[in-house]
């Protein structure tokens, strides 16, 4: 009886959302889909080639592009003036943005600026962003007049800038290291070896068993460096509030 069940369903719900999708609106012209598993180009292309896939779509079908990932709809824009028409002109409308497929499996929140949902959350997000922000002079040389490596100096800048935001801390540099090293792998991990969990992530959560463990492996270091620095940052203000002297803010 379940087999049936389990026929009946699979049948079905492609129809179903075929005849949904009949029914909507026109969207911007794309690659085919296949319902509930997307475009099929996700099959040879990861979210890390995603670039050089798009300029192909847009020379192939213009500056607006309707790609499908799983069940999420996405269209990427590549013409300014659209982009200013729509991210401008009609922000509000487009600020939101659906919760990613791979939070839940992954124990993470969308609590941070780039997966927020447009609301209470989102702008204190901004605010803080906008008002918290410093922007110290650096210095890009340290020994003599020997060059260096230009994107090696702003991204280590751009981390320690980050991190002073984060946690008002300014910390030494194998403190900084750490979490940069925490966070580039984690990003380049879940670009090139989680986007197969945009498709039907409750099967592909059991066929990939082991991405996941290692996506929690990779969270749990990130646990570990920033865990004590929100508790000391936590600790400091509340001293502050209680009208306690607190502790110089030291250097980790």
């Amino acid at each position: 009886m379940e087999t049936w069940l389990l026929l009946a369903a699979a049948v079905l719900i492609p129809l179903l959302v075929l005849l949904r999708s009949g029914r909507s609106r026109r969207l911007p012209p794309g690659p085919p889909a296949v319902p509930l598993l997307g475009n099929l180009l996700w099959l040879r292309h990861s979210a890390a080639d995603v670039e050089p896939l798009l300029l192909r779509l847009f020379g192939r079908y213009g500056p607006v592009v309707t790609l499908r990932i799983g069940s999420r709809l996405t269209i990427f824009v590549a013409d300014r003036c659209l982009a200013h028409a729509a991210l401008v002109g009609a922000g509000t409308a487009l600020a939101d943005r659906p919760r990613a497929a791979t939070s839940s499996l992954l124990g993470v929140t969308d609590n941070i600026i780039t997966r927020a949902n447009y609301g209470a959350v989102w702008r204190l997000l901004r605010r803080n962003l906008v008002s918290e922000t410093l922007h110290p002079s650096r210095k890009l040389r340290e020994a003599g007049d020997a060059p260096g490596s230009v994107v090696e100096a702003f991204q280590y800048t751009m981390f320690c800038l980050l991190v002073l935001m984060c946690f008002g801390e300014r910390l030494d540099e194998p403190a900084v290291r750490a979490i940069e090293d925490a966070e580039r792998t984690w990003l380049l991990y879940i670009s090139r070896k989680l986007s197969v969990f945009f498709l039907l992530p409750s099967v592909t959560k059991h066929l990939f068993r082991g991405r996941l463990r290692v996506a929690h492996a990779l969270r749990r270091r990130q646990m570990e460096l920033f865990v004590p620095l929100i508790n000391a940052r936590r600790e400091y203000k509340r001293q502050a509030m209680e009208g306690q002297p607190p502790a110089k803010e030291t250097t980790f």
